[in-house]
């Protein structure tokens, strides 16, 4: 039995429907809210579960590149997840995505001109992700393999304020930021991870303004520190996220949004920083390879 004129008509016939442009932005703007408030009620969660707020630290140090809606957004529906794309590049890497593949929605900014203004503005569009566990695909090696001292130094590159070890600090402190003098100062003799964790904590303060309460500003540097030697593979298992602040608490999502914007943004600068101390490295071992 032959079917192809009825493939064939029910083709033409798709294709002879009119685009309705107003029913597609309605479901794209529908589409768009349920993210956002996916996004709201997960920043409200996050204020008063300690595990949900590690779990959405856990997804920014991952997804640092990524901002802090698109990290609760992917905390909320897969918080294993650890390479995401989109199926056409999945496809594209040569990878093989399984049947049925769970999708992850995300949020993906696009510019669009207003001719009434006259300026750009940026929307967001729904766009759905596949994370490697979908998929055949085997996980990225990482490629770097730095020693502590590499660590330290990349830590160190191109710091905002001097550093000094000539200052004795209280038993338990680790390294102090002095703002009256602007000087980091770092305990002598600190091993591995001790030093990176209480370096990144201080110099995490640097980069964030004060907000008028002591023990939110501390617990932000303490995140922010989490985030970058998470990141670079530095062990965090001495870091604890059972008390929360009682200021978080009291928080509404777009306040909560905010801190934690903060958060990786003190975390981006020093991954920034210690970026191009790497790339300044490779840079040299590359350029001594040569020379041999």
């Amino acid at each position: 039995m032959n079917f192809d004129d009825i493939i064939s008509s029910n083709k033409q016939e798709q294709s002879n429907m009119p685009f309705n442009k107003d029913e597609w932005a309605k479901k794209k703007q529908a589409e768009r809210q349920e993210l956002y408030d996916l996004a709201d009620k997960t920043a409200e969660e996050v204020r008063t579960d300690p595990v949900k707020f590690k779990q959405y630290l856990d997804t920014q140090a991952t997804f640092n590149v990524y901002s802090v809606n698109n990290a609760l957004l992917i905390s909320a529906q897969m918080p294993n997840a650890t390479q995401i794309k989109e199926y056409d590049d999945w496809r594209k890497a040569g990878a093989f995505v399984h049947k049925n593949p769970v999708f992850i929605k995300i949020l993906e900014p696009s510019e669009s001109y207003d001719k009434e203004s006259g300026k750009t503005r940026t929307f967001y569009n729904p766009k759905r992700m596949l994370d490697i566990s979908q998929t055949n695909a085997k996980p990225r090696e990482n490629t770097r393999n730095y020693n502590d001292r590499d660590l330290l130094k990349a830590f160190l590159y191109e710091c905002p304020v001097d550093v000094s070890g000539n200052k004795e600090l209280p038993d338990g402190v680790g390294a102090e930021w002095n703002k009256e003098d602007n000087v980091l100062y770092i305990r002598k003799g600190l091993e591995a991870p001790a030093i990176f964790n209480a370096l990144s904590v201080e110099l995490a303060k640097v980069g964030l303004e004060e907000s008028g309460n002591q023990e939110l500003d501390n617990f932000k540097s303490y995140c922010a520190s989490y985030l970058i030697c998470k990141k670079h593979g530095i062990d965090v298992s001495s870091y604890n996220f059972d008390n929360l602040p009682e200021a978080l608490k009291d928080m509404e999502s777009s306040e909560v949004k905010s801190m934690l914007g903060d958060i990786r943004g003190a975390m981006e600068d020093m991954n920034s920083r210690m970026n191009t101390c790497f790339e300044k490295m490779a840079k040299e071992q590359k350029n001594k390879a040569y020379e041999r």
